[in-house]
């Protein structure tokens, strides 16, 4: 959940919200809203792409919240996922046996799994560079 007050008089869906008011944003709510995420329960990797991001709202997806109160780890988290995950997918085949229903989705300051995630990494041949 985001907290945040209104620096201005807004009305959102035929409501008036004076300024100063607080308002709570829940992003699992917000990214799972079909008028921005067709389908948003199916894994759909895509939907992110630059092409079919073109006409969604910005703040649509807001994973480390938006504005001038976003987190400032934004950026490192970022980078740091594509090199992680660059590395793991260069030189491994990841899969899963479990399902998604079976995860047991705990929301604590972030949404995670109850009991992890299981993979299996099976190497790739390939010869490091």
């Amino acid at each position: 959940m985001i907290a945040r007050n209104f620096s201005e008089n807004c009305e959102i869906e035929g409501y008036s919200l004076p300024k100063g008011c607080q308002t709570i944003i829940i992003p699992y709510a917000l990214h799972r809203d079909p008028r921005y995420f067709p389908d948003p329960e199916e894994f759909k990797p895509e939907r992110f792409f630059p092409e079919n991001s073109l006409g969604r709202h910005p703040y649509a997806y807001v994973p480390f919240s938006a504005g001038p109160r976003n987190c400032i780890g934004k950026r490192f988290a970022l980078m740091e996922e594509k090199v992680v995950l660059s590395r793991i997918l260069r030189n491994f085949w990841v899969e899963t046996k479990q399902k998604r229903e079976e995860l047991g989705l705990v929301g604590e300051l972030i949404l995670r799994p109850s009991n992890g995630i299981w993979i299996t990494l099976k190497r790739r041949n390939t010869e490091e560079p």
